[in-house]
Order: C-alpha cells, then sequence, then structure tokens
C-alpha cells in the first residue's frame, strides 16, 4: 500500500508530524501550549504551538475548531494536551507557521517555487485573489522557462506535453483551463465561479506538474545510476593467466 501521501502533510497523527525545522519525516511532537484570541468580535481562533521531539523548535497552528482530545473525569470534560485521534488535523488548521515547507521541492526553478509558496500561503488564509494571480503567474513562468509555444498562453500550456510526453498530460489541459478559470472567473464572477477548493484543486495540480517536470527525472537518474554503481561493484575482476 502506498502510503507517500503521508510525507505532505503536517500531522499524521495526534503524536507523529513532519517537522517543517529540521525536516525529519513521521517524528513524534509535542502539543507544548494553546492560546484563544479574538480573530474578530464574535470569532475566537485557537493558537496551537508544537514542538518537535527531535530539534525542539516550535511551530504555530491556527484553528477556528478545537482540535484537542476530550476526555470525561470525575470533574467533567477536559482536555487532553494532543490532538484528538481519527481527525483529518491538517484540514482544521487553516495556517501554518512554517507554513508550506514540504510541498514545493529545491529542484523547481525557484522563481516559481516562490510564487507557488506565495499562492499556498494566500490560499490558507482565503486571499484567493492574491491566489490566483500567483498561480497564474506561476504558470506563465513554467511556459517561459520551458520555451511553449502559441498564439495564446493556454496553447504555449498545452504544447508543454510533447515536451514532457512522460508527465501526465492532463495536468496540463488542467493548467491551461486554470489560466481562463483565475483570470475571468475570479475578477468578473467572483461570487460563486472560484472558491478556496478550486484554488487548492489549482495548487496541488500545478505541484503535481512541477513534480513530475523538475523532480522525477533526477530522481529516476540517481536511481538508475546506484543501481549500475551495484552492478559494477559486483563484477568479478579477470584473473591473471599462469604463463608458466
Amino acid at each position: 500500500m502506498d502510503h507517500s501521501a503521508l510525507d505532505r502533510k503536517y500531522f499524521i497523527d495526534p503524536h507523529v508530524y513532519n517537522c517543517p525545522y529540521c525536516r525529519r519525516r513521521h517524528v513524534t511532537y509535542s502539543l507544548e501550549s494553546v492560546r484563544v484570541f479574538d480573530w474578530s468580535i464574535k470569532r475566537p481562533c485557537i493558537a496551537y504551538f508544537v514542538k518537535c521531539n527531535s530539534c525542539q523548535n516550535v511551530s504555530m497552528h491556527l484553528s477556528f475548531a478545537e482540535l484537542r482530545a476530550k476526555s470525561i473525569t470525575t470533574y467533567g470534560e477536559r482536555l487532553e494536551g494532543y490532538f484528538a485521534a481519527g481527525i483529518d488535523i491538517d484540514s482544521g488548521i487553516f495556517y501554518h507557521q512554517p507554513s508550506s515547507l514540504f510541498a514545493v521541492d529545491a529542484r523547481i526553478p525557484r522563481v516559481i517555487r516562490d510564487l507557488v509558496e506565495e499562492a499556498d500561503k494566500a490560499q490558507k488564509l482565503n486571499l484567493l485573489t492574491g491566489a490566483s494571480a500567483c498561480i497564474r503567474k506561476a504558470i506563465y513562468e513554467l511556459v517561459v522557462q520551458e520555451g511553449g509555444s502559441g498564439e495564446h498562453y493556454q496553447d504555449k500550456v498545452k504544447s508543454l506535453k510533447q515536451k514532457f510526453p512522460n508527465v501526465y498530460g492532463g495536468y496540463f489541459d488542467d493548467l491551461a483551463t486554470a489560466l481562463e478559470l483565475t483570470s475571468d472567473q475570479v475578477h468578473e464572477f467572483s461570487s460563486a465561479a472560484f472558491d478556496g477548493q478550486h484554488c487548492k484543486l489549482l495548487l496541488e495540480t500545478l505541484r503535481a506538474a512541477l513534480h513530475e517536470i523538475y523532480v522525477l527525472p533526477e530522481e529516476r537518474m540517481a536511481r538508475t545510476k546506484e543501481v549500475q554503481r551495484l552492478r559494477e561493484a559486483m563484477k568479478t575482476p579477470e584473473q591473471p593467466t599462469d604463463k608458466s
């Protein structure tokens, strides 16, 4: 069973997460403290402070929901010092600090990577116009970096299917559609056409395409070189011929 999706999450369960500081996967953490403040006059917000048990650094996570486990004691209900089991902790949190250090690989060109990270931060704060602008700019930069051809940007994005035949072609079709969606529907018909779920879908599509374009080829090459190295190491050197 493939559990690689867990590597892209912040919190895996109430006791294990992926640390944004030491970059260790599946390391234990502690819910150090919780603070409640007023996001608006009638809307409280909860800040969860989490410490990595490996590097000891603390990250902050904001939510409008109570995500801690609850227990019943002699004196009534009590909140525990850890998140509840059986819930998707990430989905209950709208902002992390550090925000998203796992999604964008350093092998992706810096100008594109920065735009994707900015879009991700804007999406988490529901700043959809800003997120859409960053997504659109990131797609434009991808076209420029990889030399897409065609009269319109949508055509240029789709032309990349020929340059990258090993990448799922549907990603490029979706990104071409995203240019129209983020350009027209956000700014002209934003009331119903574009929401947080649309934005999240486009970001995930863009991340997936960038991963297949820039990351997977290098990983395949590295594996190939390692196999070749092992093959060479297994070769038995020829024994010298006895001429006596």
